[in-house]
């Protein structure tokens, strides 16, 4: 073999006389890749820490911040924030369905750095505010996210196998929503005993969140991919057997793939959860913090409690995340609908306490009005709600992404980004209406799609388990071949030996009838 005529890296590999690789190389091959891989993940969830990470600070307070402006150049309104982030949620939306063509023109990598750079444009339009330019930063942070999000999901199925992606999943988790706790706690202390936000503050508070995101971006431009392209015509070289060719969509074409599943008899069902999720993310990550900031009867606290409505919030994510991805084994074996059940009923909780605690008046607008209980609401409350509904995003979101990826194997790009089209449209929507809305009837509306959203998920879930168990049985009760072979989301093909005849077999990416003895290969897994 002419090491020349192959990739950088196909020098460790060498065959046997089937032209396998042998299994010493195989394995030190496997092992930098992994390791690169790893290296990605960390870079990738650093990245989201950071770039996202102001973001969502900036979110979560933006309709508190602006409101309390009032100068020759601006005057904030006490629902200005909520129009904002109607914006900033409607142009997200827009971006999904452009977003793979984009990553296919520019490559992942550079569409995830330019989507940071937009998000970068939209926390610096803080500092100077102007209404001309905060419009104009919500509709570049709608397309920085629409971007940054299309392509995190290439990259980490592309640098997981099917071993690594809980593991993967759970690490990215808890870095991006550790992003909530550092952020919002740098600015619970930066407001703590202070009503109302100075202008030095506001600019010290803001020129740190820029840094933030522009270190995402640095972080984001480390990024590698594992694997490096190989010349053409190396049939044999396990570097081109890697190597990933992702079809992609224009934006018509897009539209019409997700309407085509929309109107699936499983998408129609799902329809009411993708709903709610949409409602839940515009509750959390602005209404409820802003209801805070206005309620006076919190005293010193209202402006601290923002802030620190991000940290509890973020808390709650982060155990839901490590709590449901440590229970991911027992979910795949008795169904995942415990799980969500159980974020549905922990947010209905929420709703009820937030409910009592809060004036009903306290999202329009600065109140002293008193809660439903007691003369003043409780701040412990109020944090207490913040973790359910933290904890509570964490199961909707895992189960729901987990399903999905079951059930639309063979088109889950357009099935990801329908969620995340509907996801996006309903909160745009949501903010809007927010503008209008007491918190009695955010609560009713919330509850009411919670409800029927986890009836038709949990609907959907026991159809798709009655159909594996269906399908994964002969009609004399024994499993199928087909159903003992493993599935590796990797795209590197693993070699083994099986034990009675020490005969390497090759696992691809996709299931492929083998003639096996089912004996052997059940031994093997």
């Amino acid at each position: 073999m002419d090491s020349e005529d192959h990739a950088p890296n196909s020098k460790l590999l060498l065959t046997d006389d089937a032209g396998l690789p042998g299994p010493k190389t195989t394995v030190k091959l496997g092992f930098l890749v992994k390791r690169k891989q790893l290296v990605n993940i960390l870079l990738l969830g650093v990245g989201f820490m950071f770039s996202m990470g102001s973001y969502n600070t900036c979110a979560m307070a933006s309709t508190v911040i602006l409101s309390g402006i009032h100068d020759e150049y601006f005057s904030g309104t006490d629902t200005i924030g909520y129009t904002i982030l109607c914006v900033v949620y409607g142009s997200t939306a827009v971006s999904f369905l452009m977003a793979p063509s984009v990553s296919a023109i520019l490559g992942p990598k550079i569409t995830m750095v330019t989507g940071a750079m937009f998000l970068l444009c939209y926390v610096t339009t803080f500092l100077r505010p102007l209404t001309e330019t905060l419009y104009l930063g919500a509709v570049a942070q709608g397309i920085g996210q629409g971007l940054i999000w299309t392509v995190y999901g290439f990259m980490l199925s592309t640098n997981s196998s099917e071993k690594t992606i809980g593991r993967n999943t759970g690490i990215f988790w808890c870095l991006l929503q550790s992003s909530l706790v550092s952020g919002n706690l740098f600015y619970f202390f930066m407001l703590r005993g202070v009503d109302v936000l100075p202008e030095g503050s506001r600019i010290f508070i803001f020129v740190v969140l820029i840094v933030s995101a522009a270190l995402g971006i640095v972080v984001l431009s480390l990024l590698r991919h594992p694997w490096t392209k190989p010349k053409k015509g190396n049939s044999h070289d396990l570097m081109a057997q890697s190597t990933i060719k992702s079809d992609h969509q224009g934006p018509l074409e897009a539209i019409t793939a997700m309407m085509r599943l929309l109107f699936s008899r499983k998408m129609m069902l799902l329809l009411p959860t993708y709903i709610y999720v949409g409602l839940d993310l515009s509750f959390y990550i602005n209404v409820y913090g802003t209801s805070l900031g206005y309620t006076g009867r919190f005293g010193e606290l209202r402006e601290a409690l923002v802030g620190l409505n991000g940290v509890f919030l973020g808390v709650g994510q982060i155990v839901g995340g490590l709590l449901w991805a440590a229970l991911g084994r027992f979910s795949q074996k008795r169904g995942r609908d415990p799980a969500l059940i159980t974020g549905m009923l922990t947010h209905l909780l929420a709703y009820y306490l937030i409910f009592l605690n809060i004036p009903g008046n306290a999202t329009l607008g600065h109140t002293n009005d008193a809660p439903y209980i007691g003369s003043s609401p409780s701040p412990a409350l109020a944090m207490l709600c913040s973790a359910l509904l933290g904890f509570g995003d964490a199961a909707w979101i895992n189960q729901l992404c987990a399903l999905l990826g079951t059930l639309f194997k063979e088109d889950c790009v357009s099935a990801f980004a329908l969620f995340q089209f509907i996801q996006c449209a309903t909160t745009s929507f949501a903010f809007f209406y927010s503008a209008y809305l007491t918190m009695l009837p955010h609560v009713i509306i919330n509850v009411v799609f919670a409800c029927v959203g986890a009836a038709g998920y949990c609907f959907v879930e026991w159809e798709a388990a009655s159909e594996t168990i269906r399908k994964s049985r002969r009609p004399n009760g024994i499993p199928e071949t087909k159903t003992l072979l493993r599935e590796s989301r990797s795209e590197l093909p693993i070699y083994t030996d099986l034990y009675p005849t020490k005969t390497p077999i090759l696992v691809v990416h996709r299931q492929q009838d083998f003639d096996v003895n089912p004996a052997q290969l059940t031994e093997f897994l």
